[in-house]
């Protein structure tokens, strides 16, 4: 299991890097698996970089650290590598971070959201679960309230490259999801569903066939459209 690390603020970003190709971005948030499954298969055609932000992960957690700044944390890592244009992928949370990501720079030429609704959320009532949860620590937390001071329908419809947003039929957000539908598509996403998968197998981190189904399509369509132009 074997990290490298850039810098930022004297706080360490852990990443690790396969294959090569275009590069992809996979916003990471936990330290296990070290590895998401899908990296052997998109390596064959991309260079994949997991980055870990700082507080998350096996990235260093300082007590006192903008833990919204995920965008720097990233193009530090890219250019410590000699990446200059990239997509960027997540899941669930990871999916907003990637938004952050390319709302933050203009070398982001693709956004995958899986797993959320991109825009209104979270709302103020899940917001309010969150800060009273005692389990909830400081980083994600953090997180979450500089993600919510954005206008995400505006930095989402001036974003000029490729986006793609993309669900599970069986996972409890899907309504949501749907209702965004129209809003989305006005705003230039290529919207995705998958039958019958949940919030578990539509995910990086699902190791099956299905998870390898879900990262087949977005690999192609990212392949299809350039991820890197």
């Amino acid at each position: 299991m074997t990290y490298r690390y850039a810098e930022l603020s004297a706080s360490r970003i852990a990443y690790r890097v396969h294959g090569s190709g275009p590069a992809i971005v996979l916003m990471k948030n936990n330290r296990r698996p070290p590895d998401y499954p899908i990296v052997e298969q998109l390596s064959e055609h991309f260079r994949v970089l997991q980055i870990h932000p700082i507080g998350f992960g096996a990235s260093d957690r300082p007590e006192d650290f903008d833990f919204g700044d995920i965008g720097r944390q990233v193009l530090a890592v890219l250019d410590q590598e000699g990446v200059d244009r990239f997509a960027v992928w997540g899941f669930s949370q990871p999916a907003c971070m990637s938004a952050v990501v390319a709302a933050s720079t203009d070398r982001a030429a693709a956004l995958v959201m899986g797993g959320v609704t991109p825009i209104g959320f979270p709302t103020d009532g899940e917001m309010r679960r969150m800060e009273r949860d005692p389990r909830m620590r400081r980083p994600p937390l953090e997180f979450w309230r500089s993600y919510r001071s954005y206008d995400w329908h505006h930095e989402l419809r001036r974003y000029p490259g490729t986006k793609v947003a993309y669900l599970g039929t069986a996972d409890p957000a899907i309504r949501r999801l749907r209702r965004l539908r129209p809003v989305l598509e006005g705003i230039g996403f290529t919207y995705l569903e998958f039958d019958g998968l949940n919030h578990s197998t539509c995910g990086l981190g699902d190791a099956s066939a299905d998870g390898r189904r879900v990262a087949q399509k977005i690999a192609e369509l990212l392949l299809d459209r350039g991820p890197n132009d």
